[in-house]
């Protein structure tokens, strides 16, 4: 029987604005100490599991994470335009609370209950993200028939991975918890498509 190929996907570590609860999108920042803790931690989870290629978002937060794992592991890293976080526009950088002086409660509410409609003021709506996001999973799992690969994301990105591989309704994405430095695993056949196998692990003693 036809071996499955094998999607790992990664949340990248922390960075500063994931610590002050800010939108992130295309913000160039590092990884902060714990950040890379959290990205050894990942990679310790992936060692020994025949993963070839660490495809990342270009954004520097995921591109770092994506190196030391790939350092760890000895993985290639490849960077993957269709994995880079959602475009926040006005909001990036903000707080919920900054958002909701600026923008007012009415728009924030509208984010929140139906984030599959909405669109960020000068910025992405998840449809976008949609329509990047699943030919590059296609891809990366297409070509490497059989074998492991490991993908770097963003929080937001990562769930709508998972809305997209598994089919379900856009509400699920709040329903979706994903820490930084998290490991997610899902197995694909063509005829089959994706099956999700586990969701979220942290190396042993790690408080998430």
């Amino acid at each position: 029987m036809k071996e499955p190929s094998r999607l790992y996907l990664v949340r990248h570590g922390e960075t500063d604005l994931n610590r002050d609860r800010r939108f992130r999108g295309m913000s160039d920042v590092l990884l902060n100490e714990r950040g890379r803790l959290e990205a050894q931690g990942a990679a310790s989870l992936l060692s020994g599991l025949g993963v070839s290629a660490v495809y990342t978002s270009p954004v520097q937060r995921a591109v770092e994470t994506a190196v030391i794992i790939a350092g760890e592991i000895g993985a290639d890293v490849v960077i993957k335009e269709g994995f880079v976080d959602i475009d926040y526009g006005e909001w990036q950088g903000l707080t919920v609370e900054e958002v909701r002086e600026k923008f007012g409660e009415a728009m924030l509410e509208a984010w929140i209950r139906d984030p599959g409609g909405f669109t960020f003021p000068g910025g992405e709506s998840m449809p976008d993200v949609r329509s990047r996001l699943e030919p590059a999973l296609l891809d990366i799992v297409r070509g490497n028939p059989g074998g492991a690969v490991a993908a770097v994301s963003h929080l937001a990105v990562l769930k709508v991975c998972f809305i997209v591989m598994m089919g379900v309704e856009t509400g699920w994405f709040w329903k979706l918890g994903l820490d930084n430095g998290s490991v997610s695993l899902f197995f694909y056949k063509e005829e089959e498509g994706f099956m999700l196998q586990s969701w979220n692990c942290l190396p042993r003693g790690s408080a998430g």
